[in-house]
């Protein structure tokens, strides 16, 4: 079990915002190595508590957020609860990888002496498995292995475009099951088995990244949006009247430039703000300097939303998108028959999730705004490319978490969605990190957190180049994911009948 703990540390240890994302490639290892002949439940067994483990290592930011901060603001549950309610996150993450354990341990057997072949089958049912972790109300892709490759591998990572996140996935697994298989049969120099393979993986990402281009840049093709992060603390956003955070919009859209296009985080404001007074003066700026401004607010009529939608001279569009991927016992209670007893994590109401995936053609611009939690799945983000989005924003609210970490990983997934889909992203949060990515993920430009910088907002003027490109991965999505479970399936049956 030493060894699953190992591999369970360097896997989080690769993860955006933690170490090194180069250990990825060499992180799975003990893992497997632990996992060499092992009985089906045993194999069940260490396969589940590696995920919980390097799972709760990935998000170790959660247990402040869980016991300190949101305890303080919304004083609906005791300290100690959020310690429990950590531990049984984690649980629940990590139950897709019971499926790998027992899948792999009652098949490995017939590839003993086939180690790439076993090797291909490791890596097909991994990759199924991962599949699993994003289905469903408790779907959650946070700490994907393919993660750990946006932390500083531009080049392998344009795979993205290809196969998505699973295609990633695959090769991790595949070239760390066959490390392991080397490791274990090498007597000596396992330490230089180690640092060669790691140093050829990182000469073929700057091999790939010398190739990336850098999208043509001119100011007469550029669009220029402007993000403005209001630097609201939840504690503002949760007890002072609208008035304290309208009085900062307020100067701050007086900065920009008349006549422009400015996006505003998820949840600006915390109640709907279309027929009260909030919103007449919001709608008074936008008319004095003719600004289009995408904001974030809950709406109520038939459904609830968490949903982001313009306001300009005329008012208040009747087109919005509401969050389609809701945050589990936070946004949504998931089978309240069975997880009823967590409804005390709710943070402001429970919201129906949206359906479609609206795009806003505001001047030149066809902006795709995804919320939130919506950026950790790229269903959102290509869904809103195949609807013509030339542009995707992602409008958040990382106001509750304290720790850099967690800003970073959730900034990766915006990455991810920027190279899969060839479009540029605009992240922008009310705290930060709010920045700009390229289409082949590089951070343009990224403003300074309010950790960063003392100031009641930060505006950003951000540029970008529209694309109506279409990838092999928007036009096709998760494909890779029947090609690993066909695959899977075809060796067994080849295991079975023939090895």
């Amino acid at each position: 079990m030493v060894l699953v703990l190992v591999s369970a540390a360097l896997t989080a240890l690769a993860m955006p915002g933690m170490l090194w994302g180069y250990l990825i490639w060499v992180a799975l290892i003990p893992l497997f190595m632990a996992m060499k002949d092992v009985s089906p439940l045993k194999g069940a067994l260490r396969a589940f508590v590696w995920g919980f483990v390097y799972l709760l290592l990935t998000h170790y930011w959660q247990l402040p957020v869980l016991t300190v901060n949101v305890p303080e603001v919304l004083n609906s549950f005791p300290n100690f609860i959020g310690v429990v309610v950590f531990f049984l996150m984690g649980i629940v993450m990590a139950v897709p990888f019971l499926v790998f354990g027992l899948v792999y341990g009652l098949y490995q057997r017939f590839f003993d002496r086939y180690p790439v072949i076993l090797a291909l089958f490791a890596a097909s049912f991994f990759t199924v498995t991962e599949y699993l972790r994003e289905i469903g109300p408790l779907g959650f892709t946070n700490g994907r292995l393919s993660d750990a490759l946006l932390n500083g591998q531009q080049g392998i990572s344009q795979l993205l475009t290809i196969g998505g996140p699973l295609l990633l996935v695959f090769i991790i697994v595949f070239v760390n099951h066959c490390l392991s298989y080397l490791f274990v049969n090498r007597t000596r120099d396992r330490a230089i088995l180690i640092v060669v393979s790691v140093a050829i993986v990182a000469l073929v990402n700057a091999a790939i990244t010398a190739l990336v281009p850098i999208p043509h840049s001119s100011s007469k093709y550029e669009s220029t949006l402007y993000a403005l992060q209001t630097n609201i603390s939840m504690q503002m956003k949760y007890y002072q009247p609208p008035d304290e955070t309208l009085a900062v919009v307020s100067r701050a859209l007086r900065e920009i430039p008349e006549g422009s296009v400015v996006i505003l985080p998820e949840a600006t404001f915390m109640s709907d703000i279309r027929r009260n007074s909030t919103g007449t003066q919001l709608q008074q700026i936008a008319q004095e300097r003719n600004l289009k401004i995408l904001i974030g607010f809950p709406t109520y009529n038939d459904h609830n939303y968490n949903q982001v939608r313009f306001v300009t001279a005329e008012g208040f569009s009747d087109k919005y998108y509401a969050k389609i991927q809701l945050t589990p016992f936070v946004e949504s209670l998931p089978w309240p028959k069975v997880f009823g007893v967590f409804s005390f994590l709710k943070f402001l109401d429970y919201f129906d999730a949206g359906e479609e995936f609206t795009i806003f053609s505001v001047d030149e611009h066809r902006i795709g705004a995804q919320i939130c939690f919506d950026s950790l799945y790229s269903n959102v983000a290509r869904g809103l490319t195949l609807n013509g989005a030339n542009v995707i924003v992602t409008a958040t609210n990382d106001g509750w978490f304290d720790i850099s970490t967690a800003l970073n990983q959730h900034l990766s997934k915006s990455i991810a969605r920027a190279i899969e889909n060839r479009r540029y992203v605009i992240q922008v949060s009310n705290t930060g990190i709010s920045a700009i990515i390229d289409p082949y993920g590089r951070i343009v430009k990224r403003l300074p957190t309010s950790k960063e910088l003392n100031a009641d907002y930060v505006i950003g003027e951000f540029q970008y180049l529209p694309s109506v490109k279409t990838t092999l991965y928007t036009r096709f999505g998760n494909w890779f994911f029947w090609f690993s479970l066909f695959l899977g399936i075809a060796l067994i049956i080849l295991g079975g009948v023939v090895l």
